[in-house]
């Protein structure tokens, strides 16, 4: 089931108006995407099943616009467990080389959050990750990164 629109077009506001938006799940369990020219921004709201996680990132890589940049990537409305499986898969999936360079920022709740990135950055090697307590904050440090 996709998200309603207008939710995820609120949730990337800061995006600006280009880009492609993919969407699944639904309120309380779904992850957004939106992959602008610049940047991947990514959302992850409530508890949504690993499979959801798949399916987004299958849909973007189907795209043909997921390449190397810096992300964005809010856990702040995220309340469920991560399924380490369909990380692996989405790693898996991922077309080769992006990880290269590329500097990833996350938005967290809380200072739990950060044993999960030190996973993720078991998963995802070559990339850079910072957890940030807000989105402002991560949007400099990932601007600096770009050297915008």
């Amino acid at each position: 089931m996709e998200a309603p629109r207008d939710d995820v077009f609120v949730a990337f506001a800061e995006a600006g108006g280009e880009g492609i938006v993919v969407a699944r799940g639904y309120p309380g369990a779904r992850f957004m995407m939106k992959l602008t020219p610049n940047r991947l921004y990514i959302l992850a709201d409530g508890e949504p099943p690993g499979k959801i996680l798949i399916d987004t990132f299958a849909e973007a890589v189907a795209t043909g616009a997921l390449m190397s940049r810096s992300t964005l990537i809010d856990l702040t409305r995220f309340t469920g467990s991560v399924d380490w499986e369909a990380v692996r898969i989405v790693r898996d999936m991922t077309p080769r080389g992006i990880e290269s360079a590329s500097k990833v920022a996350y938005v967290v709740r809380n200072r739990l959050f950060i044993k999960l990135i030190k996973i993720a950055t078991a998963i995802f090697p070559k990339m850079h990750h910072k957890a940030f307590d807000s989105r402002a904050d991560a949007l400099l440090w990932l601007d600096a990164a770009d050297g915008t």
